[in-house]
């Protein structure tokens, strides 16, 4: 993947603006900061609506397997001791961690499709 001259990031080919010069390897954010494109060339730039929405289905996906850890914890420091609540909660929490994978495998194409959905058009230019 090629890397940005200004932030050296790497990102895909189309979220590079085209051209020679010094616009030649230049991502479109570094491009719209440094003002050599415009806003309306850079169909591939993520406006805030946009960047927050992708940050809101990227934490969907991945927050079970930041709850699940946190739910342990709390369950090996204060439920384990408790005599009835404590099993019952320990089973949830072996089914919860069993599930998981298999919860995360089956949402991957409403994922995919959810990010597709979230990310702009963009046609390549010729030689780009």
């Amino acid at each position: 993947m090629p890397t940005c001259r200004h932030c050296s990031s790497k990102y895909p080919r189309e979220y590079f603006i085209h051209g020679n010069g010094p616009r030649t390897q230049v991502c479109v954010r570094c491009g719209v900061e440094q003002g050599l494109v415009t806003e309306e060339e850079t169909p591939t730039l993520f406006n805030t609506s946009q960047k927050n929405a992708r940050f809101s289905v990227v934490a969907r996906r991945y927050s079970f397997f930041l709850y699940l850890p946190m739910l342990w914890i709390f369950w090996s420091t204060s439920l384990s001791e408790v005599t009835p609540w404590g099993m019952y909660f320990l089973i949830i929490l072996i089914i919860l961690t069993l599930l998981t994978p298999l919860w995360f495998i089956y949402r991957s194409s409403q994922f995919s499709g959810d990010m597709a959905r979230l990310t702009p058009a963009h046609e390549r230019p010729k030689g780009h």
